[in-house]
């Protein structure tokens, strides 16, 4: 199986789960990371690619929002897909959702959607990210692998 994680990051925050995402990706095949400013505009031969990026204005960021304008309509057609966001530790009707806003721009793109968005949490003013949560980022990247694998039973002999 091949996955591309891809991120837009301000702090490193969201640039840390991406990477532990991908380390939870490893064990079912090939992984790409890369910064959505340096994401390739075509994902061909990608079995799941992985978007995130932090909250900002109750949304995705201009990079991730730049880096997904630019995907052609059914770019990303019968692709296995999932996003994620970092955010503050507030009610998400409070702080908004990246991940939900790149989920909604996923399934417009023609992607089979693998899993609700998931947020990784940061505090403090100069954002950092709680404790646990680069664990919990790995552990999702695995839940992703294994939905991937489960749906598409070809992928196992890679």
């Amino acid at each position: 199986m091949k996955s591309v994680v891809m991120y837009g990051s301000r702090y490193g925050n969201t640039e840390r789960v991406a990477r532990a995402i991908a380390d939870g990706l490893r064990v079912y095949g090939e992984v790409e990371l890369t910064a959505v400013t340096e994401a390739p505009v075509t994902l061909a031969g990608a079995d799941l690619v992985v978007i995130g990026g932090p909250t900002e204005a109750h949304g995705d960021t201009p990079a991730v929002e730049g880096f997904l304008d630019d995907l052609h309509a059914g770019a990303l057609d019968g692709m296995h897909a999932a996003a994620f966001d970092t955010r503050l530790d507030w009610p998400r009707w409070l702080s908004g959702s990246a991940g939900a806003a790149i989920t909604n721009r996923l399934n417009k793109l023609g992607a089979d959607v693998v899993a609700p968005p998931a947020s990784f949490v940061v505090e403090g003013k100069v954002p950092q990210l709680k404790p646990g949560e680069l664990d919990r980022a790995s552990a999702w990247g695995d839940t992703l692998g294994r939905a991937v694998i489960a749906e598409v039973p070809a992928l196992r002999q890679r």
